[in-house]
């Protein structure tokens, strides 16, 4: 008798390539009447991103919510915004990528001053603020945990490298000292709670990248993806730096320090956000938006089409470097025009306080057609372009 084939070596399991979005504003707009469509039928836009290949959110928890603004408060990034929003994406499957953000932002002017430290913490020394961070941090995942709700994915801070609890000019050292005791916090909890999770250190530009070893050098490495903010072209102005691509970036950041990378933050316009040559897009003048990333003229770039297309071959970019997933910004944010609740300005909410104004922030770069009644459009199924 011949002899049995010998059985096939197992495949190595596939480690999964995360794909989605922001959500954070879409229940706090959906609150001030806004509604979601798809196929010209009012959507939970969670169902849809779901349905359209999305595997994780993105929500932001905030230590220091945005002050109240004329009677309102702008909640979305605050405790029980981010509870409803994570029980929202629990209910339809998706995984949660959590930013915990301990600074204090005063959005109350043009001149904002971002990623400072919270008023209650200014005094205290540096080993204290470190451990009032861990505590914080620890206890709003144990809390979460209690809720039912546990993180894939945690970053402590957003966009560490612009500064992280600031107390003057930014310091990487200080930042990676203080970066350890979030760090720390985030593997005891997973720990104690027996639970997986990912932890995260979050840089704006890859052109900044050098950041990772600045915070090596000074013993912060406890984390496990390096996660990335990329907002090219000439309005943010982010570059590769010395790498070609996100493939030779990923591979670099694994051999040198066996992190992992996926792009935290990136979008791309759909349209320049005009109908019959009026503009359509951002309602309140003084609100922060950018048409796109190149040129705002020329309106052929940014169709649903093409943007579907630019995340499809940035995921795979990111992807062949070894990379574990891709999130947009804003891609669930809407132009309001919805009457602002208690605000006396009348149409326009705030989604930022005074610093941008109230109205849409986002609306070009979105996954819904504000020139369409707010109905779905083909860009959000790059991913399911992407396996």
């Amino acid at each position: 008798e011949p002899e049995p084939e010998p059985e096939p070596e197992p495949e190595p399991e596939v480690e999964r390539f995360y794909k989605g979005t922001t959500m954070s504003f879409a229940n706090y707009l959906i609150d001030f009447g806004l509604v979601y469509r798809e196929s010209g039928e009012q959507t939970n836009p969670y169902k849809s991103i779901k349905a359209h290949g999305a595997n994780i959110v993105r929500l932001q928890l905030d230590r220091v919510a945005f002050s109240p603004i004329n009677g309102v408060t702008i909640d979305w990034q605050q405790w029980e915004r981010v509870v409803e929003d994570a029980k929202c994406a629990k209910a339809e499957g998706l995984d949660i990528m959590l930013t915990l953000k301990p600074d204090y932002d005063k959005y109350t002017s043009t001149s904002a001053q971002h990623n400072n430290i919270p008023e209650d913490w200014k005094s205290l020394d540096e080993n204290s603020l470190g451990g009032e961070l861990y505590k914080w941090v620890y206890d709003s995942l144990l809390a979460l945990h209690n809720e039912g709700i546990d993180p894939k994915i945690v970053a402590v801070g957003n966009e560490v490298n612009i500064g992280f609890m600031l107390n003057g000019q930014h310091d990487g050292a200080r930042t990676a000292r203080l970066l350890n005791y979030g760090h720390n916090a985030v593997r005891d909890y997973a720990r104690d709670c027996g639970v997986e999770v990912l932890s995260a250190i979050h840089i704006a530009n890859p052109s900044k990248i050098g950041y990772v070893d600045t915070y090596k050098q000074n013993g912060c490495a406890n984390y496990d993806i390096i996660a990335l903010s990329w907002y090219p072209g000439t309005n943010i102005g982010h570059t590769m730096g010395s790498y070609a691509n996100f493939e030779a970036l990923g591979k670099d950041m694994l051999k040198r320090h066996g992190k992992r990378i996926m792009i935290l933050e990136t979008a791309h316009s759909f349209t320049t956000g005009t109908i019959n040559g009026k503009w359509m897009g951002d309602w309140c003048d003084n609100s922060y938006n950018y048409p796109d990333w190149n040129d705002s003229t020329n309106a052929q770039n940014y169709t649903p089409a093409k943007q579907r297309a630019w995340l499809k071959a940035l995921a795979e970019d990111v992807k062949a470097g070894g990379g574990i997933g891709l999130i947009t910004w804003g891609t669930e944010s809407l132009p309001d025009l919805l009457e602002g609740k208690a605000q006396g300005h009348g149409l326009g909410v705030y989604t930022y306080p005074a610093a941008w104004g109230y109205g849409s922030t986002w609306e070009n770069n979105s996954y819904w057609d504000f020139t369409n009644n707010n109905n779905l459009h083909e860009g959000i199924d790059w991913m399911l372009d992407v396996e």
